[in-house]
């Protein structure tokens, strides 16, 4: 029996072991990746739970720091932080809209941004959908029933489980809601405004200088195209006379392209 058994402990082994083979076998490393810190939660007395870039900048996030109920604003320099303020939420747990400053979460964990950078909460302790812009904070769903449920309809009349997150799709101009309470994915409708794909709307994030620039360039190449257009300087002299066909040719399709760009 004890060489039965000790039979049975080997073979034991050598199936543990082709298992463990197995599996590393299944694991690729792929190399050429670096992992740094750019925001110590300690120093700056946050605890970051989700974050955000900007749409439209390179150098601001948005952050919420689920136990406090606050969502913060974070700007970079040189990859050190630069700046940080206080976006929304007064740091007490609650249900409260209005006022940036003044509106109060209940520790949400989730959270989207469209186009124009307005933030929608999945506020899912007090059962509802939250939107923040810089004119302050709005319920937008489930604002009618504030309880576990999963009826569709007007959104103020949705009810939604207690353990839901968004994601924001820019092409149904929808956010996309994870009910995992209720084991469905459902679709709130926003509006079509905010959906156009530019971040200088109503958003706490709103940024125009990029926009500026492309108008200014954009008039700058039409009066230069119109003006160059009836004439050329020629490669001798200093005269300047009518253009040719060919490259008045030329000078409409380039004048052709900056319509194309501005109206892009």
């Amino acid at each position: 029996m004890a060489s039965f058994a000790n039979f049975h402990l080997i073979i034991g082994i050598i199936l543990l072991v082709n298992t463990v083979q197995g599996i590393g076998d299944e694991i690729v490393f792929e190399e050429g990746y670096t992992v740094s810190t750019v925001i110590d939660g300690d120093k700056l007395h946050i605890n970051p739970y989700s974050v955000f870039s900007l749409y439209g900048s390179s150098s601001d996030l948005i952050i919420l720091d689920s136990v406090k109920s606050k969502f913060y604003t974070v700007s970079f320099s040189d990859s050190q932080v630069s700046e940080m303020k206080e976006l929304s939420g007064n740091g007490v747990a609650g249900y409260k809209d209005g006022d940036l400053g003044s509106a109060m979460f209940n520790k949400p964990k989730s959270f989207a941004l469209d186009r124009k950078n307005n933030i929608y909460i999945a506020d899912k302790t007090n059962h509802v959908i939250r939107k923040i812009t810089k004119s302050g904070v709005t319920t937008i769903a489930g604002g009618y029933v504030q309880k576990t449920g999963k009826a569709d309809g007007p959104a103020q009349n949705a009810s939604f489980s207690d353990d839901f997150e968004l994601a924001f799709d820019p092409q149904r101009c929808a956010l996309l809601i994870s009910d995992h309470g209720n084991r469905l994915v459902r679709q709130l409708d926003l509006n079509p405004n905010d959906c156009s794909g530019s971040s200088s709307g109503s958003g706490v994030g709103s940024t125009t200088a990029w926009s500026i620039g492309v108008i200014v360039a954009c008039i700058f190449g039409l009066i230069i195209g119109f003006a160059i257009r009836p004439y050329v300087l020629p490669h001798t002299g200093n005269n300047i006379r009518p253009a040719s066909k060919q490259t008045f040719e030329i000078v409409m399709t380039w004048h052709l392209r900056v319509w194309q760009l501005c109206l892009y």
